[in-house]
């Protein structure tokens, strides 16, 4: 663990291509980061970075970027799951490191339900979008379903010494074609194990965002009533025919949570869709402005040229 404060040359590199409001001096000083270095987060560092999450659009696209950081850390075909991940997300790879670590620290505090808060990168405000898509994006990694990461009342833009956030999801499936990575093989001896939540009630149900839930909603209904049109053993057939309804309920489960990952890859993609757009009509506009100022440049240097000969001719002339 680091005895001082640092930020991962990636994060610059990451700058250097997606922020939208960086001047070309900006661009080219954050592309020559060496994105496999950590950098000492010092005053001027920290400042400089508020400044550029201050000008970033308000949404999750800096969440890449730190995300980027922390799944680097994880050798291909491996993945960290989803208890091994909030019980050491302190001290696992991030963006940021320092003596107490990644500035994360969870608790979980139920089924499907933990507190996060984060205390990183001083002088990091008004970045809680960017630290809350890398929750999210980090939790869907490690094969949790139905991922939503909510802002707590505690925040450091409003003074508080920590960023509170709440996490739920309704359930975990393994990443295709991946294993579980043993922690020590990042960590050594430090690993820290999830002790067992033991649900006080009955099982809650899978979180849903309110958009979410207005949705499936008529979907639902259809699904319900044709299930009630049609005999149990039918229903029961379907799934596999011959299983208790305890069995049919995790199916049932499984079958959600498969439905929750394609919803969300669809929704990644759309958003990297819409990304791309941005950055296309970006490239255009400043290609066209490029072009523009060499079209008055060679303009220019044609007149000059022009005005140099009249006036070799009227040199001549007069000789």
């Amino acid at each position: 663990m680091s005895t001082t404060q640092e930020v991962s040359g990636k994060v610059f590199r990451f700058l250097s291509a997606m922020h939208p409001s960086l001047s070309k001096s900006e661009r080219k000083r954050y592309a020559g980061f060496d994105p496999d270095k950590w950098y000492p987060w010092t005053p001027e560092v920290s400042a400089e970075f508020t400044d550029l999450m201050r000008r970033s659009p308000r949404d999750t696209s800096f969440a890449r970027g730190f995300t980027y950081v922390a799944q680097r850390a994880v050798p291909e075909g491996r993945y960290v799951p989803t208890t091994d991940l909030l019980a050491n997300l302190g001290r696992l790879p991030a963006a940021f490191r320092g003596p107490q670590g990644s500035g994360y620290e969870a608790t979980v505090d139920g089924p499907g339900h933990a507190r996060v808060v984060y205390s990183g990168m001083p002088g990091f405000s008004n970045a809680c979008i960017a630290i809350q898509g890398e929750l999210t994006q980090r939790m869907q990694a490690s094969g949790a379903q139905g991922v939503i990461v909510k802002h707590g009342s505690s925040c450091r833009v409003n003074g508080a010494d920590v960023c509170e956030f709440e996490v739920e999801w309704s359930g975990e499936t393994p990443p295709p074609d991946a294993e579980p990575l043993d922690l020590r093989e990042l960590l050594g001896d430090e690993v820290a194990t999830a002790e067992p939540v033991v649900a006080s009630g009955p099982p809650p149900e899978p979180a849903q965002a309110p958009e979410q839930r207005a949705q499936q909603a008529p979907a639902a209904a259809v699904e319900e009533s044709a299930a009630e049109a049609r005999p149990a053993g039918d229903v029961a057939a379907e799934l596999g025919g011959g299983q208790s309804s305890e069995d049919l309920f995790v199916q049932l489960r499984k079958r959600l949570a498969e439905a929750d990952r394609h919803a969300q890859l669809y929704r990644d993609a759309q958003q990297e869709i819409d990304r791309l757009k941005v950055e296309l009509s970006r490239l255009r506009a400043q290609a066209q402005a490029d072009v523009a100022q060499a079209e008055k440049e060679r303009d220019e240097a044609r007149e000059a040229l022009a005005t140099l000969k009249d006036r070799i001719r009227t040199i001549v002339a007069d000789d």
